[in-house]
């Protein structure tokens, strides 16, 4: 049996949320998500609820809705499955790893540069940081009496990495910037 990829296995959780559940209530999750590689555009989602389907982990549903037909999706118990052992331990050595972050790599090539830029990369990546903690800052206040105390959790956790991602670049803004070994 294929294993699920992360995302696969966040598309499967959704649908176990909410099944029965539609495209665009899949599509409307993702792009709320906390995660910036997930795109939420239907050119994604449908090939992936495609390939859910054919993978037998989803079942589809389709009802007459107006003149055209919806479909909607619920977890098959292999679908089930690939979710429970998602959610289960042993986590992998990769999921407990340090994240992706496009910021950090071009951080070791600064050097490469002049203090202006130096210091501009930074501060850029600063403001960027604090618009994006700040918004999700926000959506966990509008969200937070409403929602399951592990979406609350979920939420906590991408602005904990938010706010230490700005400890860090304030870190690198404290730097000598003009030193130079241009």
């Amino acid at each position: 049996m294929a294993s699920a990829t992360e995302l696969e296995c966040c598309v499967l959780g959704f649908i176990a949320q909410e099944q029965p559940c539609t495209a665009y209530a899949v599509r409307k999750r993702l792009g709320v998500s906390l995660s910036s590689y997930w795109s939420s555009s239907a050119g994604s989602i449908y090939p992936l609820l495609r390939r859910l389907g054919r993978r037998g982990w989803i079942l589809v549903k389709e009802e007459p809705f107006g003149t055209r037909i919806r479909k909607s999706y619920r977890l098959s118990t292999s679908g089930r499955r690939q979710v429970e052992r998602w959610l289960s331990a042993p986590v992998s050595s990769d999921a407990a790893a340090h994240t992706y972050d496009p910021l950090r790599t071009p951080v070791f090539f600064l050097d490469l540069v002049n203090p202006d830029q130096r210091r501009g990369y930074l501060e850029d990546a600063r403001r960027q940081t604090e618009v994006n903690l700040s918004h999700h800052r926000a959506e966990l206040a509008e969200v937070r009496s409403h929602s399951p105390p592990f979406e609350i959790l979920g939420r906590e956790g991408a602005i904990g990495e938010l706010e230490a991602r700005l400890d860090w670049i304030r870190k690198g803004l404290a730097l000598h910037v003009d030193s130079s070994s241009c």
